[in-house]
């Protein structure tokens, strides 16, 4: 057999709109509350069928012989639904915060290097430049990706004063220009870099959990689902002693944290929250956030909360973070402060 029939043969053929409900049902959901044909027509013009199903995964499935079967207990197709807009609404909210952690990390960082007597805005740089042209695993990284900046209008502006042509090694951008054209990555990767030098412990401490922001942060940049896959346990990594006391401080038990925190995606989640209170420092923007956060959490989330009164998981999960908004994201609307 040639390479070429063994790649139809193991190909599956592309399901058509039409096909999509009743491979849905044979599954065991439902479209009691949404028709077959209202569903059809929200596969077609609305959301694809890849999306929407991804989120099937948090509801219970039956036990059959000892294993999970692909058949679920009780799923409308309404659920899955109302869990896509929930997923849009929240990255929304999700990026807007991400974003400003990034803005209030690079002021973090401008105020700390004032601090260092050494440092003239320049000689980090360099070190750092330095280090990432001579990489042994992944030399000039960083140069690589300032290099494809340089099409970019806004940064012909930054790039101008710059020799940038050939293969020769980046020097002398003043940080403040610098950290204007780094990736949120290597925005982190930097920031990791520039406390190990000046040995500044508490910063270095923040690396970690920015880490997480900056998986986050390319999940809802490139539209990824968040919400889906909740029931995984894939992170079995200590949480930092930071994030231990802020959801102490929340009143959330050992045994509550260690079951949420082991799903990457609540993970990465709870970090955000904790790292945009830690990091911003405009009061206008933590207000804002936040009336979004509530608006989102006690407003659309709650919409169809009757979908979920049989899910477990999922009220278990709203419950966590209910804890850590009514503690670090209330807000008194009327007196426009933060409470």
């Amino acid at each position: 057999m040639d390479e070429e029939s063994k790649t139809e043969i193991s190909l599956r053929p592309m399901m058509k709109i039409s096909e999509m409900v009743p491979y849905l049902k044979e599954k065991n959901i439902k479209f009691k509350i949404m028709p077959e044909l209202e569903a059809e027509k929200y596969l077609r013009y609305n959301n694809n069928y890849y999306n929407v199903t991804a989120y099937k995964h948090n509801f219970e499935r039956y036990f059959i012989d000892g294993e999970f079967v692909d058949k679920f207990i009780d799923l409308d197709f309404a659920y899955l639904k109302d869990l896509a807009i929930i997923d849009h609404r929240s990255r929304l909210v999700l990026f807007k915060m991400i974003i400003d952690i990034e803005h209030y990390l690079k002021i973090r960082i401008l105020n700390l290097i004032e601090n260092v007597g050494k440092e003239d805005g320049y000689r980090i740089v360099n070190m750092y430049l330095e280090k990432d042209f001579n990489d042994e695993k992944f030399p000039k990284k960083v140069h690589k990706s300032i290099r494809n900046k340089v099409t970019s209008e806004y940064y012909q502006k930054i790039f101008t004063k710059y020799d940038l042509d050939g293969d020769t090694k980046i020097e002398n951008i003043p940080i403040w220009e610098f950290l204007e054209i780094i990736t949120f990555g290597e925005l982190v990767n930097f920031y990791e870099f520039f406390a190990k030098e000046y040995e500044l412990k508490n910063e270095i401490k923040n690396v970690f959990i920015l880490r997480e922001v900056v998986k986050l942060r390319n999940a809802v940049a490139h539209n990824s689902c968040v919400l889906c896959d909740l029931d995984k346990k894939d992170n079995n990594f200590a949480p930092d002693y930071k994030i231990v006391n802020y959801l102490n401080n929340c009143e959330i038990r050992k045994e509550t944290r260690a079951n949420k925190l082991s799903n990457s995606r609540i993970r990465q989640i709870t970090y955000t929250l904790y790292m945009f209170n830690e990091i911003v420092t405009s009061t206008g923007v933590k207000i804002n956030v936040t009336k979004d956060i509530n608006n989102l959490f006690y407003e659309r989330i709650i919409l169809h909360k009757e979908y979920y009164n049989n899910n477990e998981l999922l009220k278990s999960i709203y419950a966590y973070f209910d804890k850590i908004i009514k503690k670090h994201y209330s807000v008194d609307i009327e007196q426009n402060s933060l409470t």
